[in-house]
């Protein structure tokens, strides 16, 4: 049974945005997405995993960040009060934590939320969470060659795990007046390029020390790195050192995807950099994500509009196929990939086709979001 602070939560968002379960207007699927998510999850503590135990964590913080760009596009009160409803369920009075944890990059993500509270109200509390999330680097193991271990479990380099913890990095650094982190973002993301890039522009998966780099780039992988890139420059200064080397490899990551680009769907597949090969398939929330990417890199004047805007929209008017409205009226989301690091191709392609995940929806909200949100459209 619903809880009473569930039903009034549902019964206002109803108030304000009308009808939850309408069929998407033309160029409407991030509001609608956006809003019945937050319905069907009106307690932002239970975005996690059915087995995880704490909801501090990449998976609420990948939906908060989205829903803060979404925010900034249309000033939606309804996607900020549900990220504020998020960060007060976690940080209290003092700005203590709740349950981050320092022992994953993934944990690192949700203090971008914090920050956005802190810019948006300066409130202390904010701020010193933030702090303690930012303290979380200090004793956080690396390897040799200076790159974050994925987890304090998993002593691998992952794609993903870059983006968590740097997009934080960042942000921190410029909200809080910190500006020697700078060069630990520009590390990190120096440090991925050369251990995991391959020549055509796309990344691989991850990295190891007793067997380098894995051999595949997985789609929602990369898709991570893609959103980094397209966010980054937001924050480092423009005389940053290695600015410069980071903006040619954002070139060279959309030229890289603009050249695998699913010929029939516009979307690109599970195993980016092979769209022809046997078995792939098109994965949506990585193709959400590029599309991020290109989009981000056209409006920022990083790539030609001339060349890259029909990549974006055939993109958009591909991603919105794998949302499907279910007998309830909800949008789902099909053809979705949540995996580990895979050692084959065949691995790869063999993961289920999965259904909603929470990345998913984060990506879909980006990619929809800015095609339908842009200036004049």
């Amino acid at each position: 049974m619903q809880s009473t602070k569930h039903i009034l939560i549902s019964l206002t968002l109803i108030a304000i945005t009308g009808s939850l379960f309408a069929q998407p207007a033309q160029r409407s699927w991030s509001g609608t997405t956006v809003r019945q998510f937050i319905h069907r999850y009106a307690d932002p503590d239970e975005i996690r995993w059915g087995t995880q135990d704490n909801s501090f964590t990449w998976q609420a913080g990948y939906l908060m960040f989205a829903m803060e760009h979404l925010w900034r596009w249309t000033g939606d009160p309804v996607c900020f009060d549900y990220i504020r409803r998020y960060v007060d369920q976690n940080v209290d009075a003092e700005g203590h934590l709740r349950q981050f944890r320092p022992d994953a990059l993934d944990n690192f993500l949700p203090g971008y939320a914090c920050l956005l509270l802190y810019e948006q109200t300066g409130q202390e509390r904010y701020a010193h969470a933030a702090e303690t999330i930012r303290r979380g680097f200090d004793a956080y193991p690396r390897f040799d060659n200076g790159m974050f271990w994925h987890s304090a479990r998993i002593r691998q380099v992952w794609v993903d795990g870059v983006f968590m913890g740097q997009i934080f990095l960042a942000r921190y650094a410029s909200t809080m007046g910190h500006p020697e982190d700078y060069a630990e973002v520009v590390r990190q993301m120096k440090g991925i390029t050369a251990l995991c890039v391959k020549d055509n522009g796309c990344f691989v998966h991850g990295w190891d020390e007793s067997r380098g780099a894995y051999p595949e780039v997985w789609s929602e992988g990369m898709g991570w790195l893609a959103v980094l890139w397209a966010d980054v420059f937001d924050f480092l200064p423009e005389d940053q050192p290695g600015r410069e080397e980071l903006l040619d490899q954002l070139r060279r990551m959309c030229s890289g995807l603009k050249a695998v680009q699913d010929p029939r769907t516009g979307l690109w597949c599970q195993v980016v950099d092979k769209p022809l090969e046997a078995g792939n398939w098109n994965e949506t929330s990585g193709s959400g994500m590029f599309l991020y990417l290109i989009q981000r890199a056209i409006d920022k004047g990083f790539i030609p509009a001339e060349e890259y805007q029909p990549v974006a929209d055939r993109a958009y008017g591909g991603l919105v196929t794998k949302a499907v409205v279910n007998t309830d009226g909800f949008v789902n989301l099909t053809d979705c990939s949540s995996i580990g690091l895979k050692r084959s191709y065949a691995e790869y392609i063999a993961q289920p086709r999965e259904i909603s995940t929470f990345a998913a929806y984060g990506s879909f909200l980006l990619g929809t979001g800015i095609i339908e949100h842009r200036p004049g459209r």
